[in-house]
């Protein structure tokens, strides 16, 4: 008869937080009212490593998703975002800036 895993004894290396809710473009809720919730700071995806996965839910309540992002100004304010203060309320808008765009919360 096979074991269960659990009676393995084996415990799991990666205890990071898994946001289990809709992957959405940055894009697609630009210039909204969300409520961020978390972040996971330094991700490594296929675009590259230093990603953020930021976890938001719409201030209605209705939608709740996750999105990375690699822009400076957003990684370094979640980063200055003391732990007690989350959830906040925010705006995420873009700026043009020669062939990109910078993104700010508001």
């Amino acid at each position: 008869m096979a074991k269960r895993f659990s009676e393995l004894g084996i415990k799991q290396q990666d205890d990071r937080k898994i946001f289990n809710c809709p992957q959405v473009s940055v894009t697609d809720i630009l210039n909204s009212e969300i409520e961020v919730i978390d972040y996971l700071p330094d991700v490594k995806t296929k675009h590259g490593e230093g990603r953020y996965l930021i976890h938001y839910r719409t201030t209605d309540g209705k939608e709740e998703g996750k999105f990375f992002t690699n822009s400076t100004a957003l990684k370094s304010v979640l980063d200055q975002v003391k732990e007690e203060d989350f959830p906040f309320i925010t705006v995420i808008k873009a700026t043009k800036c020669g062939n990109g765009k910078i993104y700010q919360f508001t």
